[in-house]
């Protein structure tokens, strides 16, 4: 199956805003209801967000295939450990 590479950077366009508004709201959400705002789901949407907004930028500009790489490849590293540590911590404490 093959994607436009225009439609590709539309749906990152579709994803960023998503994200922007679901951090918003969640931070809303805490705020009403006296929550710590920074907590590891927010350090996980900021991480995804920021590598969405890099690579809606490479799209703009003309980055060094091996730093594109890197950073993009650095902050999914990044994401996935975080999601493992959240999984970790729910299982954790479904047991106790």
């Amino acid at each position: 199956m093959y994607f436009s590479p225009s439609f590709l950077q539309n749906s990152l366009y579709v994803v960023a805003v998503i994200l922007i508004i679901f951090i918003i709201g969640v931070i809303g959400y805490k705020i009403k209801h006296n929550i710590k705002i920074w907590d590891k789901s927010l350090t996980l949407a900021l991480i995804v967000l920021i590598n969405t907004i890099y690579s809606i930028i490479s799209g703009f500009f003309n980055i060094n295939y091996e730093v594109s790489s890197v950073i993009s490849g650095g902050l999914s590293l990044v994401a996935f450990g975080y999601i493992v540590v959240i999984i970790w911590e729910l299982h954790k404490q479904r047991k106790a």
